[in-house]
């Protein structure tokens, strides 16, 4: 995914936390790479470590729109149910990205519009 950004906020965990843009909004995650220039555009991988549960941390969307946005310390990304895996794992799309995610509970069929609400949000730079 193509991001910009748009502040370089604080530090934490000996991470560096953005505030960031996309053509789907934007919010706040912590970055993963050399440190990032404010106003640059990266293309980035994103990744939440944690395993989510289905209709806590992932719920069903009243849009039908992607997005990204940001609510108090947490970032929401709107995005669609793409693959679930017998194991556990679920693949989401965002445009043309995916975010594979370790995720627990009943899941919303295939096609679904979802909210994934995190707090620990990571950017990766894949540098393209």
């Amino acid at each position: 995914m193509k991001i910009k950004i748009i502040k370089n906020v604080e530090k934490y965990n000996d991470q560096i936390v953005v505030s960031f843009t996309s053509e789907f909004g934007g919010g706040k995650a912590r970055w993963n790479g050399e440190n990032p220039i404010e106003g640059r555009e990266y293309f980035v991988e994103l990744e939440i470590p944690d395993t989510v549960e289905w209709r806590k941390d992932v719920t069903k969307s009243v849009k039908e729109q992607y997005c990204i946005k940001s609510d108090g310390n947490s970032t929401i990304i709107v995005c669609k149910v793409e693959t679930l895996f017998e194991y556990g794992c679920c693949d989401f799309r965002i445009g043309s990205s995916i975010v594979t995610l370790d995720i627990e509970g009943e899941p919303y069929p295939k096609g679904t519009f979802v909210e994934i609400s995190s707090q620990n949000l990571i950017l990766y730079d894949i540098d393209l």
